[in-house]
């Protein structure tokens, strides 16, 4: 028997082991509920021994064909083309294979000819720079041995022909057009770039938007007034809570200006577009994590919203529909929007007073709610915009706020009006509800004239169904309802397609979902079916075999018996985690390695559609960004490596005056210079890699410096001495 089948064998036989014990606990804790084993419940007397005897057989006929030299069988389908998926409303002509190649999905991974060697290191040692690890050598001794044997491989490259990934992405990147996906469902919209910037100005021209101005006329740039705002609300929470190292804990070393795109609404006639201002490194986005996360310790006790479907069919379990009654399905028109500031923060500062924060603390989560609320600057394009009234998208705080108002909004309305409905569950800004249907007229007038802002539409229930969030929610004869799912019209059964460069754990991640949602909603046993039946179809479109599907299902079917049969759950282990690009040649092997010594990997795919074509905002220069620069003396070979966390043309600056007046104590470029009387060559002074995350900084700077060819100015060591840094360039 090979070697690697012997493995493979003996993983099977402990989880064989594993399967068998799990079900003994399960019958354990039946036992300690008094249930006889010979009446228990047929999930408990029966389903069990089919299961482990099910098991049993299947593991040894893997076994068979392991011990036969058989290959196990793997899934290698090929994702079907999906109609309509990808809607071009730009001016060009897309090729068949430029068509094939959108049709995965912007979600979709071209596997890397090479292996990104560079990247693994660094998230590596960025992680465990600062962790007190006791076995950081052997951990890196393990890892560099796993470089070099994959480096030893056989190199498996892909084709390069006229048809290759590469290739039709190139071909892609050379058109003047914009691509994105689409508001509602996953669909790849393609506009032309003058098309969509046209839409984005209509819509910040028609919207409550105001460009930001001189009064001379020229563009103003809001950046080092949102910077100083930050900076005070800085020092006044750091002095109420009483924690000084708040201050620098908030502090963003390069912010920006929050950058906006627009996400094209294809399901409307005419189309329009929803506005989202990311707000990355703004002055403000550490501020508003911090107190997303704060608020944890006060959670909002309304009784009108869920959290998903599955706790609105518990809060439906004995709803029953009374004489007269209807189901409606009320809407928010542009909830954050619509959410004036002032009243949002007085949601919250009522909130904290109900839930009895501390007086400083509420002062202090009001002060950051306000000045991040009222930063709400983007630009694009080049020119500076303020958004005049309303919650943003893309803050952080803006669903908290939101949620706060609409449970206040939900409040005062339940105690003033006779007219509000018997029946009112909320998700966010969609509402469920049971109305007398002659008083539906007057109920949503009465919603509608409640706060000036806040206007709702409805839908009415054809033919006893209304769909709600993705649920079909029916009327049955006895005046109770049944579930059933709902997919919109927008849907695309688009997910992660077998194809893709992607783990396992990720292609799986939205059948897993589904497979959730078919086991937690209550169905008749066609509905049940009938979902199954979807759910293949949707795994048949993106190339996956059935017994892909039924796998998922039936750990899903085991999940449910046992939450049903016991209340024992597992304790959650909590590891450190790894971010690490997937490429499979080589972090199959790193990924055991580091859960050897206690690090949990987390996979990410970088080469994706996504990353490859779309780009709708503003573009920041080098000069603008942070991370690794290299500086080079005119007289000799000598360079300096360095970093920084602001904007690297400041620090660039600030190394020209010390070389300029002669401040060796400031600079190890003026030093060079002053020593040995060399000039500095600035005009080839070299961005070398922007580096968003200030604990990734020492990693990068240690590997250029570790791997450079040239003399260094630098007086001082790498931050991290590493033997894997001289690996970074192996080509692999």
């Amino acid at each position: 028997m090979p070697k690697k089948a012997e493995v493979k064998s003996l993983k099977l036989l402990r989880k064989e082991e594993f399967h068998t014990a799990a079900e003994c606990i399960v019958l354990q804790c039946a036992a300690k509920k008094k249930m006889c084993w010979q009446t228990a419940p047929s999930g408990l007397n029966g389903n069990l021994c089919k299961r482990i005897i099910a098991t049993k057989q299947k593991h040894r006929k893997k076994l068979a064909s392991l011990a036969n030299g058989q290959p196990t069988k793997k899934n290698t389908g090929v994702p079907k083309t999906i109609e309509k998926f990808v809607v071009n409303l730009s001016s060009i002509q897309l090729t068949e294979d430029e068509n094939a190649m959108l049709n995965k999905g912007l979600n979709f991974a071209v596997a890397q000819e090479s292996a990104p060697v560079a990247e693994i290191v660094n998230n590596i040692e960025s992680a465990i720079q600062f962790r007190n690890f006791p076995s950081k050598a052997a951990l890196r001794h393990d890892i560099e041995n796993s470089i070099l044997k994959a480096a030893k491989r056989k190199k498996c490259r892909s084709k390069r022909g006229i048809g290759s990934p590469e290739k039709v992405i190139a071909q892609l990147k050379k058109h003047e057009v914009v691509f994105t996906r689409a508001d509602k469902g996953n669909a790849v919209v393609i506009l032309d770039r003058q098309d969509y910037d046209n839409k984005v100005r209509d819509m910040i021209s028609t919207g409550p938007y105001e460009e930001c101005m001189y009064k001379n006329g020229k563009p103003k740039d809001p950046l080092n007034s949102l910077i100083e705002e930050a900076n005070n609300a800085r020092q006044k929470v750091a002095h109420l809570m009483g924690e000084q190292k708040l201050e620098r804990k908030f502090l963003v070393p390069n912010p920006k200006v929050a950058s906006l795109y627009c996400l094209p609404k294809i399901h409307k006639n005419p189309i329009a577009m929803r506005p989202i201002s990311s707000n990355i490194c703004t002055p403000t986005e550490k501020m508003a994590a911090w107190l997303v996360e704060e608020m944890r310790k006060y959670p909002i006790k309304h009784g009108k919203s869920v959290k998903n479907s599955v706790e609105l069919v518990e809060k439906l379990e004995n709803f029953k529909v009374r004489r007269g009654e209807i189901l409606v399905s009320f809407d928010v028109s542009a909830l954050f929007p619509s959410v004036p500031i002032p009243d949002a923060l007085r949601s919250l500062r009522r909130h904290l007073e109900k839930r009895r924060a501390p007086p400083n603390c509420i002062e202090a989560y009001v002060t950051i709610a306000e000045v991040c609320m009222n930063q709400n600057y983007f630009i694009f394009r080049g020119r500076f915009f303020k958004q005049t009234f309303g919650l943003s998208m893309g803050s952080k705080l803006s669903p908290l706020l939101a949620e706060l108002f609409m449970s206040d909004f939900e409040g005062d309305l339940e105690k003033r009006e006779k007219l509000f409905p018997r029946v009112w569950w909320r998700y966010v800004d969609d509402i469920f509800a049971a109305v007398k249907e002659r008083y539906l007229p007057q109920t949503l007038e009465l919603l509608n004239s409640q706060h000036s802002s806040i206007k709702f539409t409805v839908e009415k229930e054809v033919d006893g169904k209304l769909p709600f969030l993705d649920l079909l929610i029916s009327r049955k004869d006895d005046s109770t309802v049944k579930f059933g799912i709902y997919r919109k019209p927008t849907s695309t059964d688009r997910y992660i397609t077998v194809d893709s460069n992607h783990f396992g754990a990720q292609k799986q991640a939205a059948f897993h979902s589904m497979a959730h949602r078919l086991f937690n909603i209550p169905m008749e046993n066609s509905e049940f079916e009938s979902e199954k039946e979807r759910i293949l179809l949707a795994a048949n479109l993106n190339g996956y075999d059935e017994e892909f599907v039924y796998k998922i299902l039936r750990k899903h079917e085991r999940k449910r018996f046992r939450s049903n049969a016991t209340t024992f759950k597992p304790e959650k282990e909590e590891s450190q985690r790894v971010s690490l690009p997937f490429h499979p040649p080589l972090t199959n092997g790193i990924r055991k390695i580091l859960s050897n010594h206690g690090l949990k990997v987390a996979y990410k795919s970088s080469n994706t559609l996504k990353d490859c074509l779309v780009s709708l905002k503003d573009k920041v220069p080098p000069e603008e960004r942070s991370g690794i620069y290299e500086i080079p003396c005119e007289a000799c070979p000598a360079v300096y490596i360095g970093q920084t966390r602001r904007k690297f043309k400041t620090w660039i600056k600030e190394h020209k005056n010390a070389v300029e007046n002669n401040r060796s104590n400031e600079s190890s470029v003026a030093a060079h210079a002053s020593e040995f009387n060399h000039s500095i060559d600035w005009k080839k002074v070299k961005f070398k890699k922007c580096v968003r995350k200030a604990s990734h900084l020492n990693a990068w700077e240690s590997m250029y410096i570790t791997t450079s060819e040239r003399p260094l100015m630098n007086e001082d060591d790498a931050p991290i001495i590493s033997p894997l840094f001289n690996l970074a360039n192996k080509n692999l």
